[in-house]
C-alpha cells in the first residue's frame, strides 16, 4: 500500500494534496489504513523538501474535515441513513453493538480511544452525532487524540524515508514490522493521556464537593 500510494503522488501535482484527500475519504470509510497514509505523506515531506511539522497540519486539517463529515452526518441525517440498506451493509450489527457497548462504558471518552481503533472509528463519529453529542466535544477528543497520532506517523514516514529512500522494499518491510506496535504504542499513550484526565476531573469534582459542604 505504500509503495502504490508514493508511486502515485510522487512528483504529480497533487503531491502532499493527495494524502490529504484520501485521509478526508479514510474518515468516510475508505479501507485504507490512516497509518500508511500518512507515513507516504511524511516521505513525500521530504522530497518537497518541507518540514515534517508543516505537512503534519496539512494532515491533521485532512483527518479532521474527514471525521467531523461523519459525525455531523450522523447529526443532520442519522435517522434516515440508518434504514438505508447501504448503511445496514457498511456498518453491520456486529459494529454497531460494539459502538454502542463502547459508549455505555466509556461514554464520550469513546471519540478520543475511537481514533485508535480503525474499523469502528467511523461507527463511533457517526453515532456520537446521531446521539447528539456537542460538536465541540467530539472536535476536542477526537482532535486531541489525532494530535498524537497524526504527528507520529507523520514523522515516522520522514525518518523512513531519510533512512532507507534508496531501498524501497526494505523500507517497506520495516514498516510492516513496526505498524503493529505503533498503533499499539499510540493506544497505550492515549489510554494512559485518558485515565490521567479522568483523574484529574474527579479531583477536581472531589474538591468542590468538599468547598460545598
Amino acid at each position: 500500500m505504500f509503495e502504490t500510494l508514493l508511486k502515485y503522488f510522487q512528483g504529480s501535482p497533487l503531491s502532499l494534496w493527495g494524502p490529504f484527500f484520501v485521509l478526508v475519504l479514510c474518515g468516510l470509510g475508505l479501507p485504507v489504513p490512516e497509518d500508511i497514509v500518512l507515513v507516504t505523506a511524511g516521505a513525500l515531506g521530504v522530497i518537497d523538501g518541507r518540514h515534517w511539522i508543516e505537512v503534519s497540519g496539512l494532515m491533521y486539517a485532512g483527518v479532521m474535515l474527514g471525521d467531523s463529515t461523519v459525525f455531523l452526518s450522523g447529526r443532520f441525517f442519522g435517522a434516515r441513513i440508518r434504514g438505508s440498506r447501504w448503511f445496514q451493509g457498511y456498518f453491520s450489527e456486529k459494529k454497531q453493538t460494539k459502538v454502542e457497548n463502547l459508549f455505555h462504558r466509556y461514554h464520550s471518552w469513546v471519540l478520543f480511544v475511537g481514533r485508535f481503533l480503525p474499523g469502528l472509528r467511523s461507527p463511533i463519529f457517526f453515532t456520537a452525532g446521531s446521539t447528539r453529542v456537542k460538536y465541540w466535544k467530539f472536535f476536542l477528543l477526537d482532535g486531541l487524540a489525532a494530535l498524537i497520532s497524526v504527528p507520529f506517523f507523520v514523522w515516522l514516514g520522514h525518518w523512513l524515508w531519510i533512512k532507507f529512500q534508496d531501498d524501497i522494499v526494505q523500507l517497506a518491510r520495516v514498516l510492516s514490522q513496526t505498524q503493529a506496535y505503533t498503533l499499539l504504542g499510540g493506544l497505550l499513550l492515549g489510554s494512559v493521556l485518558v485515565l490521567a484526565i479522568l483523574i484529574e476531573v474527579r479531583h477536581v469534582r472531589a474538591k468542590r464537593r468538599h468547598q460545598d459542604e
